[in-house]
């Protein structure tokens, strides 16, 4: 008996050990203000009298003006061995709305080993938004002027809405310079080593259907539906400098596309609705580029950012869009409760090519880009903060068909509010 008790005895003290072993975090952030701006297009300004210039304003309390409203959790198993179980499931949230609205923003699981780094599955941030995540001098909030990582809040809309199309078409769109989340994700991230830490990430959902009806596949019938991609990050900090350079390429090919089937970037809805999802793109090999680099003097860090994006049609190369942006930005504490930051950028747009009826092709020049923010937060407490945005960007004049006036656009994009941390 009294072994027996003594047995019972070790196995719940066991049992308690490996529950104080795993660990369950909720978190989560909820941002409110009141956040506006106008924004200004034209169709030919006074050369094309019936159009002029359009304006559209917009002022009212929203959500997510610093950093996107979101709850997650995450959690982490010690296995023994320095080796772990880890998870991470977040969802975005809209305070804006009565009901319950939800968003996936990363949902993945995997393992870690201390000494080497950690291998995940799921639906996960790029490697590139990684890294940006880590070197913006703003945060990465959601206001515009930031040509890295664009977005535009307010009851205004996005740049371009209000005059003949839609605002990625003119290169100022939210999430224009990189895909932000892909999903059916697998990637590897290692521990940091002299200070060198690397990140390699592989995009897998195959599909191959061999059934065919008359016409046969390259009538649109059976044939591979493919979605794959790759990425590569390696970061280096050195005392006060932290550099990163990264590479991504994610493609959607299918049997059914012809050369005139838009080709849509990761991460957008429909060709003229760019957003920060896990979507996979359509008849695309969507590849970018970013590189960027910061300092920390003491009494600022100084920060330096590129990024190039090119989206090719899979079926046809000559069909294309592509952004670039070269950005630089301080920030710094006045006080240990008053942070400041500014950032100013240029860049390119390259709209697509447009084809008629008869799979004749023409190809819009390049449209120049600039833009600017500057911010401040006041730190109440760790965890909560107000915050003052003002940014602006502005596309010079675009064609986007032969013989037709050139359209140009200015955004402001301003907001007060609150965002706690927990």
């Amino acid at each position: 008996m009294k072994k027996s008790l003594f047995a019972l005895a070790a196995l719940g003290a066991l049992t308690g050990a490996a529950q104080a072993q795993s660990s369950v975090t909720v978190y989560g952030i909820i941002d409110e203000g009141i956040i506006g701006g106008n924004n200004y297009a034209t169709t030919g300004g006074a050369v094309n009298s019936s159009a002029g210039v359009v304006k559209t304003t917009g002022l009212g309390v929203a959500s997510s003006g610093e950093s996107t409203s979101r709850l997650g959790f995450k959690g982490m198993e010690d296995l023994g061995g320095g080796l772990s179980a880890i998870f991470t499931y977040e969802t975005a949230l809209d305070p804006d709305k009565t009901t319950l609205i939800t968003t996936t923003r990363q949902a993945f699981v995997g393992l870690k080993k201390n000494g080497i780094g950690s291998l995940l599955a799921g639906t996960q941030n790029t490697v590139i938004y990684d890294a940006v995540l880590q070197s913006s001098p703003n945060g990465v909030n959601n206001m515009g002027g930031d040509l890295i990582n664009l977005g535009v809040k307010g009851a205004q809309g996005a740049a371009g809405s209000s005059a003949g199309g839609s605002a990625t078409q003119y290169g100022l769109s939210n999430s224009a310079g990189f895909n932000t989340r892909v999903a059916n994700a697998l990637q590897f991230k290692s521990d940091v080593f002299s200070g060198f830490d690397a990140r390699a990430m592989i995009v897998a959902a195959q599909k191959n259907a061999t059934e065919t009806t008359a016409g046969g596949a390259g009538a649109g019938t059976g044939g591979p539906t493919n979605v794959n991609g790759y990425a590569l990050g390696l970061d280096y900090t050195w005392t006060k400098l932290n550099v990163t350079a990264n590479w991504q390429q994610f493609n959607a090919i299918a049997n059914s596309n012809s050369i005139t089937t838009a080709p849509v970037l990761f991460g957008v809805g429909t060709d003229s609705n760019t957003g920060s999802t896990a979507a996979a793109g359509t008849n695309v090999r969507d590849a970018g580029i970013y590189l960027a680099a910061n300092y920390d003097f003491g009494i600022l860090k100084a920060f330096y950012q590129y990024v190039n994006r090119k989206g090719t049609s899979a079926s046809a190369p000559t069909y294309y869009t592509k952004y670039t942006a070269n950005q630089i930005g301080v920030n710094s504490y006045v006080t240990p409760a008053i942070q400041v930051f500014a950032l100013a950028a240029i860049g390119k747009f390259q709209p697509e090519a447009a084809y008629s009826a008869t799979n004749a092709q023409y190809t819009p020049g390049a449209t120049n880009l600039s833009g600017f923010q500057i911010g401040s937060n006041y730190w109440l407490s760790k965890r909560t903060n107000l915050y003052a945005i003002y940014g602006q960007m502005e596309q010079s004049n675009q064609a986007f068909t032969a013989g037709v006036n050139p359209s140009s656009y200015m955004t402001n994009n301003y907001g007060v509010g609150v965002r706690h941390t927990f």
